[in-house]
């Protein structure tokens, strides 16, 4: 099912690239997409999706308010468990709250993949998450991996934190005085990169919704399409300036979150690399 189509662009990369100066606040138009409700056709389409290619990911997710809140040590409590019993793991999909999945290619394609109509994890899809080789950016993507992490027990590999990335590239106007390793929200560097306005209105609709509505497929294309548009803007700021966001530094890993949290900043994850490159940033980057 396509979304509300767009005037075709004459190469994919230049309209994700290339956003349109505004007289005022746009509104993100919505893209095309396919909208993917069972596991033989998500398959079929991110098998397109290789090695080296760049993707907008993004997950929407519905959190039953009935659930007990636990405390941080209750949480860590129960990913260490997790970790422990992790082979002997299988998905309860009467209780998975990731609903939705959305990834944006780097060849104008977009797609919104309806997991809780599947009842499944698509191969595809975890192939995609796990892969070194594909890149995925994301906003916020420490609570996108721990969701992946809660759900499926499936770790994200390659993934740019997109948040952060803008931090580097515009640090005068959206770091802001952000506590340390914290990242402004997505409507916020989309307004600034790509001057436009992206509502959240839907953020926290019912996402378990089957079958999905309309108004929600075209809010989590726009999510999926902005990510990637916003990347790909940011790698031209901060190629310019010869400075180039390596991955690694955003890596998700379960267990090294975990020793992260516990206040470690031994691991050569981002949050021991960030502060030297924020610096450098700062000192050569004008």
């Amino acid at each position: 099912m396509l979304g509300s189509p767009l005037p075709a662009p004459a190469s994919p990369l230049a309209a994700l690239a290339s956003p349109l100066p505004p007289t005022s606040w746009l509104l993100y138009p919505t893209p095309n997409y396919i909208f993917i409700d069972t596991l033989g056709d998500t398959e079929h389409h991110l098998v397109l999706i290789v090695d080296s290619d760049v993707v907008g990911l993004d997950l929407e997710s519905w959190d039953n308010p009935n659930c007990p809140k636990l405390s941080k040590a209750q949480k860590r409590q129960k990913c260490e468990d997790k970790i422990r019993h992790a082979a002997m793991f299988t998905p309860d999909w009467t209780k998975v709250n990731v609903c939705v999945a959305q990834i944006a290619t780097i060849s104008g394609a977009t797609y919104v993949l309806h997991l809780k109509s599947m009842a499944a994890l698509p191969t595809e899809f975890i192939c995609i998450c796990k892969s070194l080789h594909i890149l995925k950016v994301a906003a916020g993507i420490y609570s996108d991996g721990q969701r992946l992490w809660d759900n499926f027990y499936l770790n994200l590999y390659g993934a740019v934190s997109l948040g952060l990335a803008a931090v580097l590239a515009y640090p005068k106007d959206l770091n802001c005085n952000l506590p340390y390793g914290n990242e402004p929200g997505l409507p916020i560097f989309i307004k600034h990169v790509l001057n436009y306005e992206l509502r959240k209105e839907l953020q926290m609709s019912q996402w378990n919704t089957i079958p999905l509505l309309q108004v929600q497929q075209d809010y989590a294309a726009a999510d999926a399409h902005a990510l990637l548009a916003s990347y790909l803007t940011i790698q031209e700021e901060l190629q310019d300036c010869g400075f180039v966001v390596d991955p690694t530094w955003y890596w998700f890993d379960i267990v090294k979150r975990v020793r992260v949290k516990e206040g470690s900043l031994k691991e050569e994850g981002w949050k021991s690399t960030m502060p030297l490159v924020v610096q450098r940033w700062n000192i050569h980057g004008t």
